[in-house]
Order: structure tokens, then C-alpha cells, then sequence
């Protein structure tokens, strides 16, 4: 799908993941937030969602009282894809698809492994990371395609590596997203959020089929780290 692009200046970049906060940053994104989503049916209940306002996420869910300083480690679950059998994400090529999903399971681990270890189980001071990159487009199911953990250097260089045509290059990117504590199950965060690409990057990528969905994902991946951050610092205001 194709959007609309204005021209690139600096900006408060305006979406988040996974923590649903807007925090200043220096410098130029190739994309911006999208007006509106639609839920696809990944994080299956929605009702404890609101709508998001000024600089928050589209949709947002923060459990307030959160002691976050007891949480140290992370327990992620494979990043899939949930969408329409017949839309995009069902036509593109399994190892585009691959390629999409490692790349934003390497960014998120990235950005969270400067605070927070990595972990195979559940634990007292572990949170559970769910994520789908999303579609609301007709009946959505979770496709087979999931990623895989990879260094971010190999993530990138496989994405590039992606052959593509025009009409397969990525305009938007959505994504659902929840922090679960791992022994509980009780949710603690949630987002629903989209991002779309700007038309003039000045960045010599214009050919980059991918620059939209990359910035998207490192875009989601540093707010989180900055969110859960400021959480852990005792800022539970739901940004």
C-alpha cells in the first residue's frame, strides 16, 4: 500500500511500542504515525485499551501500581505475523516474511538487552513479551512464519539481501504488542500502533523497499527501551 510522503524534517518521533510513550529524539524519521488503527485480533482482548491522545500511541493500555523495578529479565516470544490469508503479508515470499520478523526480533532485543537479560522460562522477575506485526484487513489468522534470534548485523544484512519488486515494497507498518508478567500472566502493558512512510527521505534510500518497515521497527524498539526505562525510574504516567 502505498501513502502519501511529506518532506523530512526534525521531529518528536510520534509512535511507540510495546511501552506506549512519546520521548524526544534528535534527528530524522522516514516515518510518522498514523492517524488511525484498527485492531486484528492478535492480542484478542482489547477492552482495557483507549484510545491514544496527543503524542501517545494509537491505542494504549498501562496497569497503573506496577513495581517495575523488580523486573530484570525478558522472556520473548517469536514475533509473528497476523493478518488476512489474502492480504500482503499471505502473498510476500516466506523468506521476505523471514527476513521482516528477524530483523524486528533483533532490534527489540537490541535496544532492551542494555537493561534487561534474556531468558528461556518464566520467572519472579521476568516480563513476557508478546508481538505480531498485524493487518486489519478482512479475517486475520497468525501465519506460520516466525522469527528467529539472530544478531541485529546478520538481521540487517539478510533484509537487505531480500530481492523485491515495486509492488512489494512495505508503505505502513503495524504492530500489537504486550508485556505480560511471566508467572502471572497479568498485563501490564499493551499498545496497538501503525506507522506509515514519509515520501522524501533526503537519506539516498528512495529505492529501499524496506526503509519504511525498518524505520518502523527501530523507531517501536528505542521507545520501548526509553519507556520501560522511565518506568523503572518511577514514571508511570501512560505515554
Amino acid at each position: 500500500m502505498k501513502t502519501p510522503y511529506s518532506h523530512c524534517r526534525g521531529v518528536l518521533l510520534t509512535a511507540i511500542a510495546l511501552a506506549a510513550v512519546a520521548v524526544p529524539l534528535a534527528g530524522c524519521s522516514t516515518t510518522y504515525q498514523a492517524s488511525s488503527v484498527k485492531p486484528s485480533g492478535f492480542l484478542k482482548d482489547y477492552s482495557q485499551l483507549r484510545k491514544g491522545v496527543g503524542d501517545e500511541v494509537l491505542m494504549v493500555y498501562l496497569k497503573p501500581g506496577v513495581n517495575w523495578k523488580q523486573y530484570n529479565a525478558i522472556l520473548m516470544e517469536p514475533v509473528k505475523v497476523y493478518a488476512a490469508e489474502t492480504g500482503w503479508w499471505s502473498k510476500a515470499p516466506p523468506e521476505t516474511v523471514q527476513a521482516l520478523l528477524n530483523y524486528f526480533d533483533a532490534t527489540i532485543r537490541k535496544q532492551l538487552s542494555e537493561d534487561y537479560q534474556f531468558v528461556d522460562a518464566p520467572g519472579p522477575n521476568v516480563l513476557r513479551l508478546r508481538a505480531a506485526l498485524t493487518s486489519a484487513t478482512g479475517s486475520n489468522v497468525a501465519l506460520d512464519t516466525m522469527s528467529s534470534v539472530i544478531p541485529i548485523g546478520i538481521a540487517l544484512n539478510l533484509l537487505k539481501q531480500v530481492a523485491y519488486t515495486e509492488n512489494m515494497s512495505v508503505g505502513e507498518a503495524s504492530i500489537e504488542a504486550e508485556l505480560l508478567d511471566s508467572l502471572t500472566g497479568e498485563r501490564l502493558i499493551a499498545v496497538v500502533d501503525k506507522r506509515v512512510g514519509r515520501k522524501y527521505t533526503f537519506k539516498f534510500d528512495k529505492f529501499n523497499a524496506w526503509r519504511v518497515a525498518q524505520d518502523s521497527f527501530d523507531t517501536w524498539a528505542l521507545r520501548t527501551h526509553n519507556r520501560l526505562a522511565e518506568l523503572r525510574e518511577g514514571d508511570d504516567i501512560p505515554k
